[in-house]
This record gives structure tokens, C-alpha cells and sequence, in this order.
């Protein structure tokens, strides 16, 4: 068993003989609200395979042409494709010795854990994102040079080329955030209004809307080459998948729709193991929905 919270390693919430009521959350990006986007396009699996297919229908797309009168009307190739998004089993475990428990008073309660569970899922969500936002074919930025605001019209005119249409998400990495509010406080805040305030916002993850970008930030977002390799999506661009497990009825599980709350307890051990899990998957969608945003780490 691997790192579980024994009497001997949870000094640091037991001061002596006292605990104290109150405790601080070590700094972690917590927030998963851009998930809630409408850019990300949810897919939902079934019973029967662990690919879940999302087809791309091409109705609309073409015009009509003049025809000649006497000479048969030419057949138009029908537009489709699809996505296949693949889900894996995602699992984070979690184990307590019942003595540290007792001197945590309260602090590794399972109700504590269960409490995070949704957001453990959610980070896993966004980290399965940003890992896939950095394939799309288009790139705005150039590498190793920090992001800024012409970088960005870059991105929406690539997108705007491929007639993207809808909601449009920014995922991107802290710093690069930074770049651009430095960017923004070089052009003069004041003078380019669609930027006010953007030096005024704060460490959430959601930085606002600006020129039209709805924008988020996340650490999960990597690395290259010495670049952070951000994206920016309309919907299409990037898919998820979940799958409900089935319910076993066992009262030691909690079905929490996307994913379960295990309790597995370890008698011979003294201890109580909480296993979170989810069946998940990302993938690029249509590829000139999006566009990855690649500059300086």
C-alpha cells in the first residue's frame, strides 16, 4: 500500500497534543468551471463499447448551382465524419491508518473525501483537455516569445476562416495570461477598451471576456519545447465522454453519475482505503474549430 496516512506522517495537522479547528487548503487550482463552457461538447457512453462515436454531419454546408437545361443534375458528395472518443478508467485512492485518523480528529473523515471527489473528477477532466487542445493543426503564437493580443486575432481569424461559429473558449496556462495582461498595460488599458480590466482581474480561473473569449486559465496546461501550449475552441473543438457504472447495490459505493466513492476497508492493516473513480475521454473534434495557442512558458 502506498502512502497512506499513518500516526507517524500527519504531523503537520497534529500540533502537539492540539488540533486546531481551523485548517488552510494547500494552493491548487480548484476550479473547474470551464467545464460548464458550451464549447466543450459532452458525449455520453453506453453500454457495450468503451469508444463512444460523435458524428460530424455536414447539412447546410453547400449551395445550390444553376443547372442545364436537358443534361442530368450531378450528385453532391454528402459531408460527414466523426469522432471516436475512447474512455479509460480513471482512479485516485486515498488510505488512512484508524490511529491517525483518531489524532486527525476529523480531518481524513470520508465525508471530507467525498466532499472533493467531483472536483478530483473535474481536475481530471481539464487535464485530459489541455492535453489534447495542444494537437489542433492551426497555431497562433510563435515559440518562445510571450503571448500578446495580436497573438489572439491570430486565433480568431484562423477561426473565423473556417466559419467556426458559437461560444468561444480560452484555455490557457497562468503565465500566458500573464503575458497578455503585461501585453495589455503596454497597448494602455484605458485607450484599448475591449481590454479594460483586464489587469484587474483576479486568481480565479475564469479571467473574463475579452475580445470575444471567454477566457480560463489552468496549470494543467503543458509544456514543449519551451513553450505553454494553450488553446482556443468554438464547440466541435474539443469532445468529452463519460460513462455511468453500473450499480452493484453495494451500500460501500457511491454512485456519483460521473464516477463512483468507494469506502475498501484493509482490516489486517488498520486501515480505510477511499477509492475515487471515473470512466473518462477526450479527444479533438473537428480540427479547424480550434486552434492551439502556443507561446513562451
Amino acid at each position: 500500500m502506498a502512502d497512506p496516512a499513518l500516526p507517524a506522517n500527519v504531523g503537520d495537522i497534529v500540533a502537539g497534543e492540539v488540533l486546531a479547528a481551523e485548517y488552510l487548503m494547500t494552493l491548487s487550482d480548484r476550479d473547474i468551471s470551464v467545464l460548464m463552457h458550451p464549447a466543450f461538447f459532452h458525449a455520453t457512453g453506453k453500454p457495450g463499447s468503451n469508444v463512444v462515436r460523435v458524428p460530424h454531419l455536414g447539412y447546410g454546408v453547400d449551395i445550390l448551382a444553376a443547372d442545364t437545361p436537358g443534361s442530368e443534375h450531378t450528385n453532391t458528395a454528402f459531408t460527414d465524419g466523426h469522432t471516436d472518443v475512447t474512455l479509460a478508467n480513471q482512479v485516485l485512492m486515498f488510505g488512512a491508518h484508524d490511529l491517525a485518523r483518531f489524532m486527525a480528529d476529523g480531518k481524513l473523515d470520508p465525508v471530507m473525501f467525498a466532499q472533493f471527489a467531483a472536483m478530483n473528477i473535474g481536475k481530471t477532466l481539464i487535464n485530459l483537455a489541455a492535453n489534447v487542445g495542444d494537437g489542433f493543426t492551426n497555431i497562433a503564437g510563435t515559440t518562445t516569445q510571450d503571448a500578446t493580443w495580436d497573438d489572439v486575432l491570430v486565433a480568431k481569424a484562423f477561426l473565423g476562416n473556417a466559419d467556426a461559429t458559437g461560444s468561444i473558449c480560452g484555455l490557457i496556462h497562468p503565465q500566458q495570461w500573464n503575458d497578455l495582461e503585461v501585453d495589455a498595460l503596454s497597448l494602455g488599458v484605458l485607450p484599448a477598451g475591449s481590454m479594460q480590466g483586464v489587469i484587474t482581474s483576479g486568481l480565479e480561473s475564469y479571467k473574463g471576456r475579452y475580445m470575444g473569449i471567454d477566457w480560463f486559465t489552468s496549470s494543467r496546461v503543458p509544456a514543449s519545447g519551451g513553450n505553454r501550449l494553450g488553446c482556443i475552441f468554438t464547440q466541435g473543438g474539443i469532445v468529452w465522454a463519460d460513462a455511468e457504472y453500473a450499480n452493484d447495490g453495494d451500500p460501500n459505493i457511491v454512485n456519483l453519475v460521473r464516477g463512483q466513492f468507494e469506502r475498501a476497508r484493509k482490516g489486517t492493516f488498520s486501515q480505510t482505503n477511499w477509492v475515487i473513480r471515473a470512466a473518462l475521454g477526450t479527444a479533438l473534434g473537428i480540427d479547424n474549430a480550434g486552434v492551439t495557442f502556443r507561446t513562451d512558458e
